[in-house]
């Protein structure tokens, strides 16, 4: 049994007595923000509101998904948001909410490279650190995956999400701020199965020359030591488990 709470752009739904209740209005004050930033950027408006449903553990939002494997989030099409919210995990802010607006008023391009790298365009870290920062790291380490294998969702699943969604998010951001967010919307709205020759009538360049040349952008970035230490602690943490 769920307890309901609207307001203007959502429909919450959460169990009583939870964390979830608990901290409602926080969460609606958070979300209508992260709502109201990704219809700027985008410039588009959603014609009906989204079920927003805050699940106490991870195990309870896998039975929801169907597969019954724990998880922290998912979205499903038309205008469903799962995330967990307790003690230690509040799965909340622009990822989920990114797809979903963006689903509905754009487009669900084929590849998860690309729809996973605009929601993690608009979160901008991984566990608190800035997606160029996690692809910074792995590019000095020689630890990063080329573009190319990743525009396969079969491919894209084989590697490691501490990998492949802050670097999803960076080269997004990169696109965005090199070519601008209309032609960037346009090849989001546009693109289909021929990911590179889609990639490269909407920017002029070709999938390997923008790899090529956002490579050279994170070149320039320095990375303090105690980022890096960090970094390789929840590295290490992430192997462990």
């Amino acid at each position: 049994m769920w307890k309901i709470k609207e307001s203007e752009h959502y429909i919450f739904h959460y169990h009583e007595n939870s964390y979830a209740e608990q901290d409602i209005t926080n969460i609606i004050d958070m979300q209508e923000n992260c709502y109201e930033y990704i219809c700027e950027v985008l410039d588009v408006k959603l014609d009906k509101k989204l079920n927003y449903f805050l699940c106490n553990s991870p195990v309870e939002l896998g039975v929801l998904y169907g597969d019954n494997e724990p998880c922290n989030g998912f979205a499903r099409m038309p205008d469903e948001i799962y995330a967990v919210y307790n003690e230690n995990i509040k799965c909340i802010g622009y990822h989920e909410d990114a797809h979903m607006i963006s689903y509905n008023t754009l487009s669900r391009p084929p590849q998860n490279f690309i729809r996973e790298g605009l929601a993690m365009f608009f979160d901008r870290t991984w566990w608190g650190i800035s997606n160029f920062v996690w692809v910074d790291y792995f590019l000095k380490s020689n630890k990063l995956i080329r573009f190319c294998d990743l525009i396969e969702n079969s491919n894209f699943f084989k590697h490691s999400d501490m990998i492949t969604y802050p670097l999803s998010g960076a080269f997004t951001e990169y696109i965005i701020t090199v070519f601008g967010i209309g032609t960037y919307k346009e090849f989001y709205k546009n693109l289909g199965e021929d990911f590179n020759l889609c990639f490269q009538e909407s920017f002029g360049i070709s999938l390997d020359e923008a790899e090529l040349k956002f490579f050279k952008y994170l070149s320039n970035i320095s990375i303090s030591k105690d980022i890096i230490k960090i970094i390789e602690k929840k590295l290490e943490i992430e192997a462990i488990n």
